[in-house]
């Protein structure tokens, strides 16, 4: 039988648990600062697009800095605090991109996976379901407002279609990191 973890023991894994969390996503920002150069290179986007996907980049890299310091330096209070920003940063991230990449027909739409990804590390079904929520109205508020500052790219009832199917995909990957997680009706 596994003996039960110490409460410094558990804290010190949430340390940890952020700051590699932060790793992990400095490599994704990394690969995503490759694909703006390559996109560019191939002119398959034009430079106001180079120039907002370089802002928010670096704004996600800025705030990612900003948590792994946090992180680092053992500032037990603010963890879950920590985690919580670089989730919605990350939903913002999703968010932005999913506009500028013609809206319900981007392929950006995976990247709402990562803020259940990174809030699924709390441990706590209640903010895993909230993140699940604001992921599906943030991916619902880009493709609707893209879908109207471009009219006539597309069908309204292929962006009703759309928004279901993508909402669904992410409470399903919710639950099943609920499932993966062991977090039940009766945790947190």
């Amino acid at each position: 039988m596994p003996k039960p973890i110490k409460k410094s023991t558990k804290i010190a894994y949430t340390q940890v648990d952020v700051t590699r969390i932060t790793r992990t996503l400095y490599f994704f920002i990394g690969f995503f600062a490759l694909s703006i150069v390559i996109f560019d290179s191939g002119n398959l986007i034009n430079r106001e697009a180079v120039i907002d996907r370089w802002t928010i980049a670096t704004l996600l890299l800025i705030i990612n800095t900003t948590v792994w310091f946090v992180a680092s330096k053992s500032i037990r209070s603010l963890q879950g605090l920590l985690v919580s920003l670089l989730s919605a940063t990350l939903l913002a991230f999703a968010g932005f991109l999913t506009y500028w990449e013609n809206g319900m027909d981007s392929s950006s739409t995976i990247l709402f996976v990562l803020p259940l990804l990174v809030i699924a590390t709390l441990k706590n079904r209640h903010a895993l379901l909230a993140t699940a929520t604001l992921s599906a109205g943030t991916y619902a508020f880009a493709t609707v407002k893209h879908f109207n500052d471009f009219f006539n790219e597309g069908y309204r009832v292929e962006l009703w279609g759309k928004m279901l199917l993508y909402s669904a995909v992410i409470f399903t990957s919710a639950w099943l990191i609920m499932i993966l997680t062991g977090l039940r009706h009766d945790s947190k």
